[in-house]
This record gives C-alpha cells, structure tokens and sequence, in this order.
C-alpha cells in the first residue's frame, strides 16, 4: 500500500510539473507578443507618419472617409491622418506579435536587435544628410529624401547585429520596449514641430 501512494505522488507530481511548464510556456508566449506588440508598433506608427501612409484620412469638416491618403479638394478643411496612422499600424504590429510568437527565441533576439538599431540609425543619418545639406547649401532634393539614409542604416544594423554576443542580446531584449517607444516619440515629436511652433 506503501508504494501505491508513492507511485501516486510521483504522478500527481508529474502531472503538477507539466502544468507549471505549460503555464509558464502560455505566459512566454503572450510575453513575447506583448513586447514585439509594444516595440513594433511605436517603430512603425513613427514609419507610416514619417512616409505619410494612413490606412485612410478622415475629413472631418465634409465627415468624409477616403482610403489611404488623400488630398483635400479646397473648402474641405484640414484631413485628418493620425487615425489612418493607427490604423495600419495596430494589425501590422498584431502580426508582427504573432510572427514572434513561432519565431526560434535566437532568431526573435536577433530581428529585435536588427530593428531597433535600423530605427535608430535611420534617422540619425537622415538628420546627418539635411544637416549637410544645409551646411553646404547643396540645395539637392534626394538630400532630403528619406531613403538617402537607408543604405547606410541597413549596414550598420546588419554590422551591430552580427557583432552583439547573443547573452548580450537576450538581456537586452525587454529593455528595448522602454527605450524604442521613447526614441519612436523623439522622432515623432520632431517630425511634427512645425505644428507645435506655428
């Protein structure tokens, strides 16, 4: 009788340990979404703000929705793009959370590590190359354009990335949901001062 209670704990606590593993899977599951969800969708509002890619602009003085971006014709009023911005970048994140979700944990590392550094990167050499720009009084449009910093963005990234020790990049991997949406609201905010100082 002795060993039949002992064969039952040994199971019940097998059972108790396959649950504990489960639960603790489920919450890294949701963990890593809701970080990749937090991350992703600063980089890419401050993306579709800076390209000007709402999902659809509202105007509300005609109460009028249009899809993607549109120009109001004279006697429209001013259209409204933030909620187009909100728009496309809530289910791009979404899916980007999900992605992550069956991503191998080194490669998810890896990937946040690549697009963090590209956001940062991208506009530091955008603001080097107007900054340039107006030293020299080049007066070039593609200057301004803000594609021009991308291939450089694109190699430091892909450097940094290569060069970051994985340990480094696992520990470093929730603090990016406090600095990125920081930084995204930098750049953002910068964007839209000539709104702020008119």
């Amino acid at each position: 009788m002795t060993q039949t209670l002992d064969v039952n704990a040994r199971f019940g606590a097998l059972e108790g340990a396959r649950a504990t593993a489960a639960s603790q899977a489920k919450v890294s599951a949701f963990g890593t979404f809701a970080i990749t969800f937090g991350i992703s969708f600063t980089l890419l509002y401050t993306i579709y703000e800076r390209l000007n890619w709402p999902l659809f602009t509202y105007v509300p003085a005609v109460s009028q929705i249009h899809f993607w971006l549109y120009r109001p014709l004279a006697g429209e009023g001013p259209p409204m793009y933030w909620y187009g911005w909100i728009a496309l970048a809530v289910p791009s994140a979404l899916l980007l959370g999900l992605i992550a979700t069956v991503l191998p944990e080194q490669l998810l590392r890896r990937g946040t590590v690549f697009c963090c550094t590209l956001a940062a990167l991208w506009p530091t050499f955008n603001s080097l190359a107007v900054a340039i720009d107006s030293w020299g009084h080049y007066g070039a449009d593609f200057v301004q354009s803000i594609w021009l910093g991308a291939i450089p963005a694109l190699v430091g990234a892909a450097a940094v990335t290569y060069y970051v020790p994985a340990q480094m990049a696992q520990r470093a991997w929730t603090s990016w949901l406090l600095i990125v949406p920081i930084g995204g609201l930098v750049v953002l905010g910068y964007s839209l001062n000539i709104y702020f100082l008119r």
